[in-house]
């Protein structure tokens, strides 16, 4: 039996159990006859005790004869009767087989006594005593012992247990010794199984009835193992072998590296052509051999641990000399972790030389083509500005008062010299954008995108200067006019940059609107030429003003009207830029105001210093076409903007938009617990279908939220004050002088704290800061964000969207009582303003990181679509089965833990779901790829999601559903 150790630990563990059954069934059995005993003594205490109580005044033979009673029998017990005079009797009773009482005690109990009988009693583990009181004075002590364990071993229940444990042990051992042949069998089989001997599958030798049918699965199973290990065997050698002719024997050098850096395995050829001697105890890294073409391919070699992605990089062998192109591809773990890296190396040093070489030959012929470009623009300036010169001189003489002979050689000038001109652009290719050309190209302009255009190219100068630039297209003002659009855009160009190069503060706007040509005739008076008097009479019934306003350093009186003759760059610092090959984008102011009058216009200037100036650049309306910009909605006549905004200019404009599409507002630029009152009381007077939401300028939110101090030359600290402006009705602005600065933040900062806990309120804010730059926790209490310049555009879109988000749900708000916050929204007044749409669609968001759940879903909110989100598969499968009606997609993260994006869209499908499934993941691989749309996912995104590309395939699938 000592190859069977298994079979004996078994027979010892059941004996032992046994064992154990068998003490536990006997104490069990002796600890219930204890029990037994010791409620029998109490129950003989308590007819002692109701014998004795019965009697009112016993006496001592009432007592004996109440002790001969059978009860007290076969009981070993000591009676002490004392009388209430003391004289006390004793009776005593010994069992047969117990010693006698050796002394007369007074037991002592500890219970309490009860009312009735004044008795009590206390049980040890050999006797009951016990103290009995009566009223008459009377005291009984009683000593009961319990009656002793007897064990009748010839009682079936003491003798069976022990004999009925002996025949199942005795059975057990049988029917294990006559396993034991078949285990014989078995290892001896197993003994013979060989990887080399199973060239095909046998079945196991000891196929007879004795054995049974696990013994049959388990010879079947080792057999189909070894067989399996041998094909196993053959494929391992088989590779083997290809390793050795791929890998060893291969042309190229080949190398793997562990995750820190370390080479564990590299080929004959490595070894040929970087290593003279390798030692097998020492550690080598890949950059004992090779080093980086430049900085970034060095520090790359040093920090391998950081590569998730195959890169190629040139490297140069640090004996050789030679230049190699280094492939590496990371290759990572079940857990998607790094664990080495594999190295190819190819030799391109003579590709290498010859690159160079051409590269060298390229520099030197870009060289001399760039000093031809110079002489050809050179050379085209030179030819061009005089032959412009005499077509303006030739184009304005009037052909009625020449004879005709004089008339033909005038318009034979003019052919030639338009098309010497033409001739000349097509040789030497001049552009269009050239400062010194004046030719005109009159075409319909759409002035709306070229002023969205104009601020997006000065945009960045302005966040640089810290200064707000305002942008505003009046409802009123037609979109298109017939101009030329360079000469416009190099207008607006030059004076946007002039206006933001002198504002340190403040803003910077360009105001789009039209005026009449009554009011034209009174600005213009004082700033058309003698020359240009005759374009004032074209018929034109409407123009166009382009205002550029700052609030720079202003400009003294005295100084407006040189400004407005001199030149920001003279002709010879033109001649300079063109020689230097170099596209000439500003013109100075005279050249400003010289191209508006070819426009058919002027410029006007009002400054005044230390407030900022305004350039009014005024052009006729030439064929007007008065395309809407800002289209009417019946939802808008729905929605009550509330604005709070920096800039009492921006107020204004939002002023007039709003009262151009009916939409009802209330516009701050400061506000307090007192404005939050008058807006709660207005709001609580209008209709109830109104939907209000908040506009907030957080440049506003950070003037208030940040104290202003001034240090003192007194070295005492003074909060600065300044005024203020407050709330805008109908364009007006009244300043009021200002109290306590600190004070007075500390009101708006309630105010506006009162407005952005509110939970039913839309909020959107605007900033010149990007999204990215404000607080997350300030950006999480807002329903959408736009960036100033402020889009009208896009605000009127944010608010159709918030209107629609709140569209189930809307309640007035209302406010009653000191007790209750501003804006408090009333229960039970629940009133839907669009009935008849339907909610928005609702997408489920399945990612177990909190950063990109924020992010997920606040582009989803951006782009029109509600969420709910899920950390893991598990509870993606719970949310679909409780939401389904509701959900129409799904956007799922890969990687997750309980159960990641696979799993759990391979459960939806296994439930007939069609839902449509789009992956989120990392990896942009083409496995990826294929292990998603294997799973069942319609479509992959990956991280960082795109918003474009996810507004697309949420269109493609939502509307294709």
């Amino acid at each position: 039996m000592q190859q069977f150790q298994s079979l004996q630990r078994l027979i010892i563990f059941y004996g032992l159990t046994v064992l154990v059954m068998l003490a536990l069934y006997y104490f069990t059995l002796f600890y219930d006859v204890k029990q037994h005993n010791e409620e029998q003594s109490v129950d003989i205490f308590h007819t002692l005790q109701h014998e004795i109580t019965s009697h009112t005044i016993p006496v001592n033979t009432e007592i004996k004869t109440l002790l001969e009673q059978p009860a007290f029998e076969d009981i070993s017990y000591q009676l002490i009767f004392m009388m209430p005079s003391g004289q006390t009797y004793i009776h005593r009773q010994v069992r047969s087989n117990e010693p006698a009482f050796a002394t007369v005690t007074f037991p002592i109990t500890l219970s309490p006594f009860d009312d009735n009988s004044h008795s009590a009693y206390t049980l040890s583990n050999r006797a009951l005593t016990g103290t009995i009181k009566l009223k008459s004075g009377h005291q009984i002590y009683i000593i009961l012992r319990h009656k002793p364990i007897a064990i009748d071993w010839i009682s079936y229940r003491y003798w069976l247990p022990l004999m009925t444990a002996i025949m199942f042990f005795l059975i057990a051992i049988i029917y294990m010794l006559s396993r034991r042949n078949n285990w014989e069998q078995l290892l001896s089989y197993t003994d013979s199984l060989s990887s080399h001997a199973k060239e095909a599958y046998s079945p196991p030798p000891f196929l007879h009835k004795n054995s049974t049918p696990e013994f049959l699965y388990l010879g079947h199973a080792l057999s189909r193992v070894s067989y399996q290990l041998h094909n196993d065997y053959r494929r391992i050698k088989t590779l083997n072998h290809r390793l050795e002719r791929l890998v060893e024997q291969a042309p190229l050098p080949m190398l793997m590296i562990m995750r820190h850096g370390q080479i564990s395995f590299f080929n004959q050829r490595f070894e040929q052509i970087f290593m003279e001697s390798s030692q097998e105890d020492k550690r080598y890294e890949l950059t004992d051999f090779v080093a980086g073409k430049d900085a970034s391919t060095q520090q790359l070699l040093q920090t391998l641990a950081s590569l998730r992605l195959t890169r190629t990089l040139i490297v140069y062998g640090l004996q050789n000399k030679q230049t190699y192109q280094l492939h590496i591809t990371p290759w990572f773990g079940e857990h998607e972790q790094i664990h080495g890296f594999t190295v190819l190396l190819s030799n391109i040093h003579e590709f290498a030389n010859q690159t160079e070489q051409l590269q060298l030959q390229n520099q030197q012929l870009q060289q001399k083509l760039d000093e031809l470009n110079k002489l050809r623009s050179l050379t085209g300036y030179q030819l061009r500005i005089p032959l412009e010169a005499m077509i303006d001189l030739l184009e304005p003489i009037d052909p009625s008062t020449l004879t005709p002979e004089r008339h033909g050689i005038l318009k034979s000038l003019i052919t030639a010299s338009q098309s010497m001109l033409n001739m000349l652009n097509n040789t030497f290719g001049i552009e269009e954008v050239e400062v010194r050309k004046t030719r005109l190209t009159i075409e319909p302009i759409d002035i709306y995108k070229l002023g969205q255009e104009i601020n997006n190219l000065v945009i960045s100068n302005a966040r640089q200067q810290g200064i707000e630039l305002i942008y505003f297209f009046m409802p009123d003002c037609p979109r298109c006019i017939d101009t030329d659009d360079i000469r416009l855009r190099q207008i607006l160009l030059n004076l946007l940059k002039n206006a933001i190069k002198f504002t340190t503060s403040g803003h910077v706007s360009l105001i789009i609107d039209r005026v009449t040509k009554a009011q034209i005739m009174d600005i213009g008076k004082d700033h058309l030429l003698p020359s240009n008097e005759n374009k004032l009479a074209e018929p034109s019934s409407h123009w166009v003003r382009f205002s550029i306003e700052d609030t720079g350093i202003g400009i003294s009186a005295d100084k407006q009207k040189k400004l407005m003759t001199s030149l920001f760059q003279n002709d010879q610092q033109a001649h300079e830029h063109i020689e230097q090959n170099t596209v000439k984008t500003g013109i100075g102011l005279n050249n400003a105001n010289s191209f508006a009058q070819l426009l058919g216009g002027f410029i006007e200037l009002k400054s005044t210093v230390g407030k900022g100036s305004i350039f009014n650049l005024y052009l006729p309306c030439r064929r007007p076409n008065y395309q809407p910009i800002y289209h009417h909605n019946q939802q808008l006549t729905n929605i009550h903007l509330i604005a709070i905004v920096n800039q009492p200019l921006v107020a204004t404009k939002i002023q007039r938009l709003c009262t151009y599409l009916s939409v009802s507002t209330t516009i701050y630029t400061s506000i307090d617990l007192v404005d939050i009152q008058s807006l709660t009381d207005e709001l609580a007077q209008m209709r109830p279908t109104l939907v209000p939401i908040l506009l907030l300028d957080y440049e506003y939110y950070e003037t208030i939220t940040t104290p202003i101090v001034i240090h003192t030359t007194s070295g005492h600290n003074i909060e600065h004050r300044r005024p203020e402006t407050v709330h805008i009705e109908h364009d007006i602005v009244e300043p009021i002088e200002t109290v306590d600065k600190a004070s007075i933040n500390r009101n708006r900062q309630e105010a506006l704290n009162t407005l952005l806990t509110h939970p039913s309120l839309p909020k959107i804010l605007f900033s010149i800061k990007p999204e990215r730059r404000i607080p997350s926790v300030l950006l999480g209490k807002y329903d959408g964000f736009l960036n100033k310049p402020l889009d009208m555009t896009l605000l009127l879109s944010e608010m159709l969207r918030l209107t629609a988000t709140a569209r189930q749900k809307l309640v007035q708000p209302i406010m009653h009582g000191e007790n209750s916050s501003p804006l408090t929204p009333v229960a039970n007044e629940s009133i839907s303003v669009f009935p008849n749409e339907t909610p928005l669609p609702l997408i489920l968001v399945v990612e177990d990181s909190p950063t990109n759940q924020k992010i997920t879903c606040k582009m989803l909110s951006k782009l029109g679509y509600r969420s709910i989100v899920a950390e893991d598969g598990q509870q993606a499968l719970d949310c679909l089965k409780s939401q389904r009606h509701e959900i129409l997609l799904i956007l799922m993260d890969c990687r997750m833990p309980v159960m990641d994006g696979l799993q759990a869209t391979q459960a939806i499908r296994a439930q007939g779901d069609a839902i449509p499934i789009v992956a989120l993941t990392a990896n942009n691989t083409q496995e990826d790829r294929e292990a998603c749309i294997q799973a069942g996912m319609d479509e992959f995104l990956t991280k960082p999601i795109n918003k474009k590309a996810l507004g697309t395939v949420l269109q493609a699938f939502i509307t294709a559903s």
